[in-house]
């Protein structure tokens, strides 16, 4: 499959988007999750294939849509738009 052995991408996000996509533990987010590398003040780079990510990016911005207006479904835009600007 060409997703899978495509050249990874990669994202940033910060230590509490980090933990807020733990917590939501979509089905496809393990191994990204997994590849999370801290990088000091930036927060953690993660990685992933392009199907990984565009899957992710999905769950995501459902939520967010979905979300009463606060701090989660700011934190859920603001993962979407990370994911999305490498896609």
């Amino acid at each position: 499959m060409a997703g899978t052995n495509a050249r990874p991408l990669s994202f940033c996000i910060s230590g509490q988007q980090l933990e807020l996509l733990r917590k939501l533990d979509y089905p496809c987010s393990e191994k990204v999750l997994e590849s999370a590398t801290f990088l000091d003040d930036e927060g953690f780079i993660l990685t992933g294939s392009r199907n990984e990510l565009e899957t992710l990016a999905g769950f995501v911005a459902g939520d967010a849509n979905h979300s009463r207006a606060g701090r989660r479904r700011d934190q859920l835009y603001d993962i979407a738009e990370a994911l999305e600007s490498v896609l």
